[in-house]
């Protein structure tokens, strides 16, 4: 028995070449790979926040309950100064990188203070949770 189809099959599909040099489908194709980059990048944008946060949050939330605990109010930049000695090694700005995200966490609430001298503003830092 002979396939009636044995010399259409061929024809039914698209031209790969026809496809490839399509600027429609082209521009398709990079959309769909620019749209998993971007998500790729996010992702990993994402871990670095998180491991940031695992690694510096302890630190910070240490130096916090430490002010507490003597009944003191954690003053911002005293609590960076000391966040900066304990992990000397730490990025420049990962102390208000990770302040800001236990801040939108719901973990620490930072108080600013009225205007001082020279219109100079400081703050307080509270744990919010026990």
């Amino acid at each position: 028995m002979t396939n009636p189809n044995a010399f259409t099959a061929g024809a039914q599909e698209g031209n790969w070449w026809a496809d490839r040099m399509d600027p429609q489908k082209e521009a398709e194709r990079q959309a769909k790979k620019d749209a998993k980059e971007a998500e790729q990048l996010r992702m990993i944008e994402n871990y670095h926040r998180q491991e940031a946060v695992n690694y510096a949050s302890p630190a910070i939330v240490s130096t916090i309950q430490t002010y507490l605990a003597k009944g003191e109010m954690a003053d911002t930049n005293q609590v960076a100064s000391q966040f900066a000695q304990a992990l000397p090694d730490a990025a420049p700005g990962l102390f208000r990188q990770v302040l800001d995200e236990l801040k939108a966490s719901g973990r620490v609430y930072e108080v600013q203070n009225a205007q001082g001298l020279m219109g100079m503003r400081s703050s307080h830092l509270y744990l919010l949770e026990g």
